[in-house]
């Protein structure tokens, strides 16, 4: 608010060395308040927008877990019509979809909960 202060006393001073009756200066200043004011209510209203898009994050920061989950299964589902040398019983993929499938459903089920707990705080 400091800047905006600034700004609005400078304008201010700008006015009142103008050679105008002292209504037309008044009415002048009040225009020019008027306009820097709804500039500024503009310009936050964009950066709170800017702000909320970021902290949904872009697509692939949301869809990472889904497209690897997806993954795994396109290739269980190959592995049952084609003999696939990744799917045998001694293979480490299995493993490896052991923790996806445990980091998935855990990770996600805890950044509900934080949602839900953080919506909760906000509404206090």
């Amino acid at each position: 608010m400091k800047p905006l202060t600034t700004l609005i006393n400078a304008i201010g001073e700008t006015v009142d060395r103008l050679t105008l009756p002292a209504r037309e200066k008044r009415q002048l200043e009040a225009e020019l308040t008027e306009k820097l004011r709804t500039h500024v209510e503009k310009l936050a209203e964009e950066q709170s927008s800017v702000l909320r898009e970021e902290a949904r994050g872009n697509w692939l920061q949301r869809s990472w877990r889904p497209l690897v989950m997806l993954t795994f299964a396109t290739i269980i589902l190959t592995g049952t019509f084609v003999s696939l040398p990744i799917l045998a019983d001694t293979s480490r993929f299995w493993d490896l979809l052991e923790i996806g499938l445990g980091g998935y459903v855990i990770g996600r089920g805890g950044e509900k909960i934080l949602q839900t707990i953080t919506r909760k705080r906000r509404r206090f």
